[in-house]
Order: structure tokens, then sequence, then C-alpha cells
């Protein structure tokens, strides 16, 4: 390999790390803003995502106690739900004797 060639190479490595430095926590931020869950908490329910936390709560239910009203209402407005998520829902609801 001649001089120009390694010294090529070495600075296309030198320039991907500091590539890598310069945009690396962006990306990162980016990967965990769309694979985070919101927390199970009531900050975390009234957070823009909190509809996420609906399947879970739903498949724990009897199990767990029902969430609270508000957070059912949430999964009931919010929610992308399957027939049987539904269901549970319409008797969790029911159960908790929340308003329609």
């Amino acid at each position: 390999m001649t001089r120009f060639w390694r010294s090529m190479v070495i600075a296309g490595v030198v320039l991907g790390i500091i590539l890598g430095i310069i945009i690396g926590p962006s990306v990162w931020s980016l990967i965990r803003l769309a694979t985070d869950r919101p927390t199970d908490n009531d900050a975390g329910w009234a957070s823009k995502m909190g509809w996420q936390l609906c399947s879970a709560a739903i498949a724990a239910w009897p199990q767990k106690a029902a969430p609270a009203c508000w957070k059912l209402a949430i999964c009931d407005n919010e929610g992308a739900l399957t027939p049987s998520e539904r269901t549970r829902l319409d008797q969790m609801l029911r159960e908790a004797r929340c308003d329609p």
C-alpha cells in the first residue's frame, strides 16, 4: 500500500470517528424516542404517548387492579385496541363504574 492510500485510510477513519462523536448522540436520542414507552405512573399516562400503556393495563386485569377511570378513558378514546382488548376494556369500565 502506498503512503498516499495509507494516509487516506487513516483520514477516513479519523473523519468517521469525528462524525460518530458529533452525530451519535442525536441518533441515539431519536432511537430512544421511537422505542421508549412512557412509565406506568400518572405522568406517563398523562403524556402524549400514554395510550401506549393501555394494552399492558388491559392484559394485566383482573390480576392487577384496573387503572383509574381517567386512564381507562384514554384507552377508550385513543387506544388502538383489538376486539378482545375492547371487550376487556368494556368490562373494566363497567366494573370500575366509570361514566360512559
